[in-house]
């Protein structure tokens, strides 16, 4: 009887040990939750953290084409000052909630470019690839 009681203490003892490694003595682990946004930004697109003010229509998708070329043309040409003038729609043109491609033109015409705007998770992410 006292050797099943020892047994079970050192069954018990290690169990201890055990759930004490992993909450004290391990290193700690960075995890990144599976229901966290993943971004498809790269380094050459603008993509806003909160939401988009107004959704996935025309106006606020060439506000935000707009507002992100000024941002990439400081970044791109920081001796120049972008001056954009308008956005033209590649064909099929703009798509609601969707977006599509185009052009900025700027008054100076050694700027603009090209861009493309994709409606993803509910933000605009913008690229410039002109730069």
């Amino acid at each position: 009887m006292g050797h099943r009681h020892s047994r079970g203490m050192r069954v018990g003892a290690g169990q201890v040990l055990a759930v004490a490694a992993l909450l004290g003595f391990a290193t700690p682990v960075h995890v990144a939750l599976a229901d966290t946004p993943q971004s498809a930004c790269g380094t050459t697109a603008r993509c806003p953290l909160g939401p988009a003010p107004d959704g996935g229509d025309q106006g606020t998708a060439e506000r935000q084409v707009m507002n992100g070329y000024v941002d990439n043309e400081k970044g791109c040409r920081p001796d120049v000052t972008p001056n954009p003038q308008s956005v033209t729609w590649d064909p099929p043109g703009f798509q609601p909630n969707t977006g599509g491609s185009g052009k900025v033109t700027d008054a100076d015409p050694r700027l603009g470019g090209e861009f493309r705007a994709d409606w993803v998770n509910g933000h605009w992410h913008i690229e410039y690839p002109h730069c």
